[in-house]
């Protein structure tokens, strides 16, 4: 039987079924494609009502929730929103925190992926299927299963995804001919769209390695390796859905990481701790001093500003069969809001095809409404990265990460032990991946540790 988050994820019509028990012998079922929602016959909400909308991010990607907010206004003036901003994820988490302490949190606010498990348990947020599904939103084929699937919980959607956006190589143009990786004469060099495997990754960047131009950089993080593991056949958990321990110190998984190690590692490759202090990855990537980074859409309105900087994207490479990761970040509503029908209202209209072109607009985000990442408000034609298909298409290629609250503590508590497998002169990879998986085990299954003594 589906977990309740694949059949979320499926449609928002099966959802209702496993929730209400409302089906009938003539509505369809998980594995059937249902109608499209009627439109909503919901009332509005009567008189002036103000929305507090807390969002994050830089001051061109805050502009576009401001312009969102005030799009929304300019077709329902009886509701005012008012955006309030943090400048990361990180002082959002904070700025939340303390105002559900005090009972007064924003009626919606942007959350990432991994803060919802939390945000379920502490009951802090009102699901929004039914209402959403009552404004219309085709769940079905509409918005990216994998953004559903990603915001769901408990038989319901909890939060309506906004932002899916994969991990990608973007690479520089002037430091890498793909056409230099080809061996015999005849072959053809490799495509975004057929990817390219990890042994001409790693090639492309030793050769673009020379002087002071560094050939890649990739974060020493547990979500930043995953993919490697995944592609060669490995996993980061032993479980996804009950995790207990992270399983890095096994067969496949260790194979990937000892690959990759064997890259970043080699001090004419990537950058050292000592350079990055310096000048960081993103900013020598922007200089023309690194070949390659691994980053999301987020990465592509900066590198655009770059002068003579020409880039341009690429799948992760694959040790035999392509994976990533998204980052994820949804809509939330707050369950202590007043102001349900008018919060549903605007977050209907802001995944919508006019609320998600205006966001997308911005260059920082893949809006999870299907329709408008097809469009010219995503594609964006004439600038770079020209394969901007990568960032639709490569959703579909992204695994899922634990959904559990401690899952944000475990990447954090792990960074360490990555950082020294990345740069410390002698390592003993056995045993720091043995103490990387006891480690997770102490924070994902502590009462096992208890039984244990």
């Amino acid at each position: 039987m589906p977990s309740v988050r694949k059949l979320v994820a499926m449609t928002a019509a099966a959802a209702l079924c496993v929730v209400t028990a409302s089906c009938t012998a003539g509505e369809p079922g998980p594995d059937e494609t249902p109608s499209p929602s009627a439109p909503s016959s919901t009332p509005a909400a009567s008189g002036p009502v103000t929305l507090r909308f807390a969002v994050y991010g830089n001051e061109d990607l805050v502009a576009s929730y401001t312009d969102l907010a005030e799009a929304f206004t300019e077709d329902n003036p009886q509701v005012r929103i008012r955006v309030e901003h943090a400048p990361d994820a990180a002082s959002a988490r904070r700025d939340l925190e303390r105002e559900f302490a005090i009972r007064k949190p924003p009626d919606v606010f942007l959350s990432g992926q991994d803060e919802l498990p939390e945000l379920v348990a502490e009951g802090r947020v009102q699901p929004v299927d039914v209402l959403l599904e009552e404004r219309g939103l085709d769940f079905g084929d509409g918005y990216q299963r994998d953004g559903l699937e990603a915001f769901s919980a408990d038989a319901a959607l909890q939060c309506m995804p906004h932002d899916v956006s994969p991990l990608v190589v973007y690479y520089n143009k002037d430091l890498l001919d793909l056409r230099s990786l080809v061996e015999e004469e005849g072959d053809e060099p490799p495509t975004a769209r057929e990817g390219w495997s990890y042994e001409e990754f790693s090639t492309a960047a030793r050769r673009i390695a020379r002087n002071r131009v560094a050939g890649v950089y990739i974060e020493p993080d547990l979500e930043a390796l995953a993919p490697f593991i995944w592609s060669a056949g490995g996993d980061i958990v032993d479980d996804l859905e009950s995790p207990t321990s992270l399983t890095m110190s096994e067969g496949d998984t260790r194979a990937a990481l000892e690959a990759v190690l064997d890259l970043v590692r080699d001090p004419a490759v990537t950058p050292t701790p000592e350079q990055l202090a310096r000048a960081g990855a993103v900013d020598r990537f922007s200089q023309g001093r690194l070949g390659m980074i691994l980053g999301t859409r987020t990465l592509t309105p900066k590198l655009r500003a770059a002068r003579g900087l020409s880039f341009e994207a690429f799948p992760l490479p694959s040790f035999g069969g392509y994976r990533t990761i998204s980052s994820i970040t949804g809509y939330c509503m707050s369950s202590r809001t007043e102001h349900v029908q008018a919060a549903a209202d605007f977050m209907a209209f802001a995944v919508g095809r006019e609320g998600a072109t205006i966001t997308s607009r911005s260059g920082y985000v893949v809006p999870s409404n299907i329709e408008v990442v097809l469009s010219p408000a995503f594609i964006q034609s004439g600038n770079e990265p020209t394969n901007a298909f990568l960032f639709s298409q490569g959703v579909r290629r992204a695994n899922e990460t634990p959904f559990v609250a401690e899952w944000p503590q475990v990447v954090r508590e792990t960074r360490p032990l990555l950082e020294q497998m990345f740069y410390a002169p002698v390592i003993d990879l056995e045993a720091m991946l043995a103490r990387m998986d006891a480690r997770s085990q102490l924070i994902l299954a502590p009462e096992d540790e208890l039984d244990a003594e």
